[in-house]
């Protein structure tokens, strides 16, 4: 049994935040040496939510952790892990299967943010194009959770710096009551960590307490009453939303001739703009 991959893998287990728990069965596995194994531990995880309500109970969360052993060697890789999270009240889990090199090494915690519908902001090294030398970026990743692909995944979204997704402006947007300096400072913390923050913000013309969450992919933050219900944009910003639907109706209005007039090619399929051309030419022969 090759000892130093296995201090490795004890340790890259501990990284993803699974402690000690498989160390033993992870040994037994290796010194059978078994070509291919999967290992599993269960672990249970409290939202911003229940913690403020016990009475919701919590999430459970079974992981179920993916080696196989190099065929040149004696070395065992971990390759992928699949998750599984049944919320507290629902009959149907929500699964998803992380690369570990594809998906940045993303943790167990991590994980449970991800599949609990929140963003979450962490640092990645990425290889440079101009040397071999790995630049760190702050890149935000969410999941697409209404999204499947072929391999039944939620596509694994990921906004780079270039996105020009600013945290803190996206706050100042947001009419919070009582944010303090050092309050928002926390708010970012744990918005960036993944976390549901909780604060009061001013909707309609009531002060009401909410949860958020940070939405990179709209600059934006996502917004819940104290019962989880989202709160709609134009609740919180009724007039802005309003003077948009305005604005859009007049363009919509000033653009319908031409709108009319247009053959609308790229609303359609490529073979069915053919098909229109070959039924113009036969008209044609048949006139």
């Amino acid at each position: 049994m090759n000892e130093q991959n296995l201090e490795y893998l004890k340790k890259s287990l501990d990284y993803l935040g699974f402690g000690i728990k498989l160390n033993d069965v992870l040994e037994s596995a290796i010194s059978r040496e078994i070509p291919a194994f999967t290992l599993g531990v269960n672990q249970a995880y409290s939202s911003a939510q229940m913690k403020k309500n016990p009475a919701l109970g919590t999430d459970q969360v079974r992981f179920m952790l993916n080696f196989n052993r190099s065929k040149q060697s004696d070395m065992y890789f971990l390759n992928d892990y699949e998750v599984s999270l049944l919320k507290a009240g629902s009959a149907l889990p929500i699964k998803q299967v992380f690369d570990l090199e594809r998906d940045n090494r993303i943790t167990a915690l991590q994980a449970y943010k991800l599949l609990s519908g929140n963003s979450l902001e962490r640092d990645v090294y990425i290889k440079s194009e101009s040397s071999e030398a790995s630049e760190k970026k702050k890149v935000w990743f969410k999941l697409s959770l209404d999204v499947q692909d072929a391999y039944g995944n939620h596509p694994l979204k990921k906004f780079y710096p270039e996105f020009k997704f600013e945290l803190s402006d996206a706050i100042d947007k947001y009419p919070f009551k009582g944010l303090t300096d050092p309050g928002k400072d926390g708010l970012m913390k744990m918005l960036r960590s993944g976390h549901m923050a909780q604060a009061d913000m001013l909707v309609g013309k009531k002060t009401v307490p909410v949860f958020i969450t940070a939405n990179p992919q709209y600059k934006g933050l996502d917004v819940y009453d104290k019962n989880m219900v989202p709160i709609r944009q134009d609740e919180i910003f009724p007039k802005v939303e309003k003077e948009k639907s305005t604005d859009t109706s007049i363009q919509q209005t000033v653009s319908q001739k031409s709108e009319i007039n247009a053959s609308n090619t790229e609303e359609r399929f490529p073979w069915e703009n053919q098909r229109d051309d070959d039924v113009s030419k036969s008209s044609e022969i048949e006139r």
